[in-house]
């Protein structure tokens, strides 16, 4: 088989797999599926991924705050500029410590081994067995992630717009509806509803992402795994 269609298999076949999915045999019902099933099911993937550092930070907050409460409580400097910078403390070292993580947490963009052994197991299952057509399949799967990415900077353009045309219309707008108390008020539900779409389309580019991120690096690491045992593996005869 050519390798554009090894390397097109190879990406279908990992991206279902993330995904818990199964890549149909019938080339119309697994288009379908790539068309209309799957995409939501992989950007909620991305968008896990994405907001685990939230998820830390958030943990890392409670602990910070709760310990700086104990401080404070527990030497009586409460009510004095001690009990200030110790809360200004447990604030900000949360956001020191998610910032400037090591990069063994995050590096792996959240991949499994179990992810790495189906890529090894379905690239042997598919006769890849030597290094050179590893390193080609990789060249080949690069140019599907480079179009990809191209994408995802053109959406990350689009969310950057949308920011900028609501700081505008927000302006704009609170300076007109300063009239009366019910203008205002509906102005307010207003931005605050056109506030949440630009965050849920921030979410869903940065989530998409993720996502890619996730998909080539773990054939990316699979292909190191597989020229390693191939390598490993003494040639017979």
């Amino acid at each position: 088989m050519p390798i554009f269609a090894e390397s097109l298999a190879v990406v279908r076949a990992v991206e279902a797999h993330l995904v818990s999915e199964v890549d149909s045999n019938i080339p119309l019902l697994s288009y379908f599926k790539r068309l209309i099933w799957l995409p939501a099911k992989f950007l909620k993937m991305g968008i896990a991924e994405k907001t685990k550092g939230a998820s830390i930070w958030a943990f890392l907050s409670f602990a910070f705050l709760i310990l700086g409460a104990w401080l404070i409580n527990n030497f009586g400097i409460a009510k004095t500029e001690a009990a200030n910078v110790v809360m200004l403390a447990a604030m900000i070292i949360p956001i020191f410590l998610v910032t400037f993580a090591m990069p063994s947490i995050y590096g792996d963009s959240g991949i499994s081994q179990n992810t790495i052994t189906f890529v090894v197991q379905h690239m042997q299952a598919r006769g890849f067995l030597n290094t050179k057509d590893i390193e080609l399949l990789k060249k080949s799967v690069k140019l599907f992630e480079d179009r990809a990415r191209s994408r995802v900077n053109v959406l990350k353009w689009l969310v950057g717009l949308l920011w900028a045309g609501f700081m505008y219309t927000f302006s704009k707008g609170f300076e007109q509806s300063m009239t009366s108390p019910a203008e205002l008020m509906n102005y307010a539900f207003m931005s605050a509803g056109l506030f949440m779409f630009v965050i849920a389309a921030y979410l869903c580019v940065w989530g998409y992402d993720a996502a890619l991120d996730k998909l080539f690096r773990a054939i990316e690491f699979g292909c190191n795994d597989l020229c390693h045992l191939v390598e490993a593996t003494p040639n017979e005869g």
